[in-house]
């Protein structure tokens, strides 16, 4: 049988068990669509790694962080390592690895042709316009294969113009105007000029999934291949950043989003209601995407072991046909095809039915690091954190008082949980002894590390007499609440084994059990504050202030509505340090601000922080580009980072077969 036939009727049978059984669930499952910085609802924290450059183990890192700069291939490794670099946020970039004996991801002529098909962890609920559609990690795959995003990323991490030619600013960062390159078309033939991107960002500014991380712009308009863009409540210092790689940077046909029935443009309650659009025919479809990709969109059928596929685009204004002289892209035609479960995702690709995977799963990951048949791909650069994420809603914040006899909104509680946790023990266990423990959300090398935040430490003696202080203030004998996580079994485990830590300080004072919960529903308790204790994972990025919208207060809405401050802790001292990332241009002022916020998270404990993160992927060995990145300019973009993110149109395979 033939691998595509195989293929098909592995997936047939996939989509079979998946609706007898329901979607598994993954080692990274859906995000909400912020444009601050897109979150990974992963089901546990120590599913993710840090980078790797051996073929079977972490190399050494200075104070036992993978994420610290200068790492090294391990003796006997063909791994490459790139240079640290200081981006422009200030922090300096971490590594982003080649790992095994495969041969070199950059090397070689790329060759024209084939069909990659690849293996994600998970769907996107609402897809595909960036104001509505929750975006799982893995929906950048789609979302740069079919657009592209007005700034990007280079390889020191340094914000720069995609599909802008040039950006100017007043002196003191509240007035930004966008220059748009000439001659670049949608896919539908529309242009892209000021009008196209001005509508584009207005979905974002009235989207309820998305106006929260767009609330400090107060007007847009367009002129020719201009757009303006005017903050209120003082500068905006990092406005390029929110479109540089978020989903809402990435620009699609106004035409297609004006025929969409729930674009916010449409709704009479919406600031920038349009009474006259709202009067035409609302016949599009948002599963049909229309950008200016590399790639044109197929089809797409959404969950477990179904696909979306999307095919070379002629006109791309990156190609032969386009503006810039290149000759992109390389393949015919990807596939993404959704497999949750990660040990399914890696036994189809070392069976050769998929061309190459993305995951976080650390057992995954050192398994692929160990395989010489295969080519594996490692990165944390501006890599996420994995944690326990608390529900802390009182007051306003819970109307019904749903969460008011909650023990997790009282300080000693949190305390005591947190330094039973023995986080060292979670990353040789859980992950894979790749994985660097966590006490904050900011890595080393990052504007905001430290390396003593003040975070409890494990310390069983000493969790005991927070536990002593939470009973006391609880005035009962125990404490009990809820705890999510996924349902992929090897999330499932993890959590359980921070939950016996638990059992064994504190025996029955302590009351919890997994819950776990269906993938595709797992991002709507989320958003809708329905949860108490949460596996998450979530903050890659390159500048703090990307972190706002999660952190902020006014991010912080009722139980029951929609609010990417998912705990909707408030707390004005994280506020009053957001607030000077946002408006202050001095780089000492916005990284001590950064600092306090780090500070302000030991103290407080809003989060039961765990392990650090990677992303890879993995690929046959005909597979290449994934870390090659030429940017329209000639400079070097960014390789794998963040969430699995990679650029796409450079992909190649050898000979043009991916086969």
């Amino acid at each position: 049988m033939s691998l595509k036939k195989r293929r098909t009727k592995l997936l047939a049978t996939m989509a079979v068990l998946a609706v007898v059984a329901g979607a598994c669930s993954s080692d990274k499952s859906l995000s909400p669509a912020s444009t601050a910085a897109t979150t990974t609802a992963a089901g546990n924290a120590a599913t993710t790694v840090a980078s790797t450059a051996s073929t079977a183990a972490t190399t050494a890192t200075t104070g036992g962080s993978a994420t610290t700069s200068g790492s090294t291939a391990g003796s006997g490794s063909t791994a490459t390592t790139a240079a640290s670099t200081t981006p422009s946020s200030g922090s300096t970039a971490p590594v982003n690895n080649l790992a095994n004996n495969a041969p070199a991801d950059t090397a070689g002529t790329p060759a024209k042709g084939g069909t990659l098909v690849f293996g994600i962890d998970s769907d996107s609920a609402n897809p595909w316009a960036p104001y509505r559609v929750s975006c799982a990690g893995s929906c950048y795959f789609e979302l740069q294969a079919i657009s592209d995003s007005l700034w990007g990323l280079s390889d020191k991490g340094d914000i720069v113009p995609i599909l802008l030619k040039s950006v100017d600013h007043n002196a003191d960062f509240t007035e930004w105007t966008l220059h748009i390159r000439d001659g670049i078309k949608f896919q539908d033939g529309t242009p892209l000029d000021g009008d196209a991107v001005k509508f584009n960002i207005d979905t974002c500014l009235d989207s309820p999934l998305t106006a929260s991380a767009y609330a400090a712009i107060d007007k847009t308009s367009a002129s020719g291949q201009d757009v303006t863009l005017t903050t209120k409540g003082g500068p905006w210092v990092a406005l390029p950043a929110y479109f540089a790689y978020a989903q809402c940077g990435y620009m699609f046909s106004k035409q297609w989003l004006q025929s969409l029935p729930d674009v916010p443009q449409r709704n009479p309650k919406a600031p920038r209601y349009d009474a006259t659009l709202a009067g035409t025919p609302a016949d599009g479809d948002a599963a049909k995407p229309v950008g200016l990709g590399a790639f044109t969109f197929q089809s797409y059928t959404p969950g477990n072991g179904n696909s979306f596929k999307a095919t070379k685009n002629p006109d791309y204004w990156r190609g032969p046909n386009g503006i810039t002289g290149e000759d992109l892209p390389y393949l015919d035609a990807i596939e993404s095809v959704v497999y949750v479960d990660a040990d399914s995702r890696f036994n189809a690709v070392r069976s050769g039915d998929i061309d190459g995977m993305a995951t976080a799963n650390s057992d995954t990951i050192k398994t692929a690091l160990g395989d010489t048949s295969l080519k594996t791909v490692s990165s944390d650069k501006f890599g996420e954190v994995g944690y326990i994420m608390l529900n802390v809603a009182q007051g306003p914040n819970d109307p019904n008082g749903d969460n008011a006899k909650s023990p997790l909104l009282l300080l000693p509680c949190r305390q005591a949980l947190a330094a039973a946790i023995d986080r060292d023990r979670v990353a040789k266990e859980r992950g894979g002894g790749i994985v660097a423990p966590a006490d904050g959300p900011f890595p080393p090398g990052s504007k905001g590390y430290l390396p003593d935040s003040g975070y409890p430490k494990f310390d069983v003696a000493q969790a005991q007499k927070y536990m002593d202080a939470c009973l006391a203030a609880t005035g009962t004998k125990d404490i009990n609440f809820t705890f999510n996580t996924t349902n992929d079994p090897f999330n499932v485990e993890t959590n359980q084994l921070i939950i016996s830590m638990w059992q064994d300080a504190f025996g029955d004072a302590v009351k919890t059990n997994i819950t776990p919960t269906e993938q595709g529903q797992y991002i709507g308790l989320a958003l809708n504050g329905t949860f108490q204790a949460f596996a998450w994972r979530n903050h890659s990025g390159v500048d703090p202030d990307q972190q706002r919208t999660w952190w902020a207060s006014a991010a912080a809405k009722p139980i029951g509505t929609t609010a990417v401050n998912f705990g909707r802790f408030q707390d004005p001292i994280i506020d009053k340090a957001l607030d000077t990332i946002k408006t202050n241009g001095d780089p000492a002022a916005r990284k001590a601000a950064a600092e306090d916020i780090n500070r302000e998270f030991g103290a407080q404990v809003w989060n039961l922080w765990l392990t650090r993160s990677d992303s890879a992927i993995i690929m046959q060995p005909y597979v290449n580009g994934i870390n090659s990145n030429k940017l329209p300019d000639g400079t070097n973009g960014i390789g794998l980072y963040g969430q699995q993110r990679h650029q796409i149109s450079q992909i190649w395979c050898d000979n043009g077969k991916c086969e």
